[in-house]
């Protein structure tokens, strides 16, 4: 159904400091701003769900409504209030704990928590490739992640480890971020890269990355939120999730 929508606002530009691929041709934002393409279409609710990235298969937007939200569903609905911070328009939400494999790390709710000088916190971002933890959490995941991936561990920034493309990838633990009121369990593709060369050789890295030296905020990022319905209802001031086929959307 077509819709009318008098004086929208967008904007355009020849000079940006934003990386745009040959596919792109811009961003749409979505937060609480009042040039947000929700508050200007003064909708309520909206969607997502991101396909696979090693795809490039479209990804569904939806807006004003939850109908859908079981449609191509592959698990259970989850829900989790937003963090109000009056000083971001971000949408932030209570992480209280990760858990890897069967090992929680040793972290309480107070390191991931939004700080009463508004930094700090846990968001998600549709604009940002991969999570980011602070550096200490980062650490903790690393340790975490090796002593359960029966595979040598490569030098470098990033968690990786060497395989070989002519042997059978052992399992890798879980990863569940612990949020208010719901657990995020990923899926092995949501937070695992496999990646092979061309001299045979491998490497299967961890898709996590450090926010910076410094810095106390994490960041939840949409290779993470490959194929899974991400439902805004800011009238609940809730999201809700759910594990989906999101081609078929």
């Amino acid at each position: 159904m077509a819709a009318a929508v008098p004086n929208l606002r967008f904007g355009c530009a020849q000079i940006n400091h934003l990386t745009f691929r040959t596919n792109e041709s811009g961003i749409a934002g979505f937060g609480r701003g009042p040039l947000s393409l929700p508050s200007q279409l003064k909708v309520a609710r909206f969607s997502h769900c991101f396909t696979t990235i090693v795809e490039g298969k479209p990804s569904p937007v939806f807006l004003g409504t939850l109908d859908n939200l079981q449609a191509q569903a592959t698990g259970q609905i989850k829900a989790t209030p937003f963090v109000p911070n009056p000083r971001s328009p971000l949408y932030y939400l209570s992480l209280k704990g990760i858990t890897v494999g069967k090992t929680r790390l040793p972290f309480n709710a107070s390191v991931f928590a939004l700080k009463a000088d508004g930094s700090g916190g846990t968001f998600t971002d549709t604009g940002t490739a991969l999570t980011s933890f602070p550096e200490a959490v980062l650490e903790a995941l690393r340790k975490a992640f090796v002593s359960q991936v029966p595979l040598p561990v490569e030098e470098g920034e990033n968690i990786c480890f060497s395989t070989s493309q002519n042997k059978k990838l052992p399992a890798v633990p879980k990863l569940i971020f612990h949020l208010e009121g719901a657990d995020w369990d990923l899926p092995r593709e949501n937070y695992m890269l496999d990646i092979d060369n061309e001299d045979g050789s491998g490497q299967l890295c961890l898709m996590i990355v450090s926010s910076g030296e410094g810095s106390s905020r994490t960041t939840i990022g949409n290779f993470q939120q490959q194929n899974m319905h991400i439902v805004y209802d800011l009238e609940a001031n809730m999201m809700f999730f759910v594990p989906a086929r999101c081609d078929k959307l």
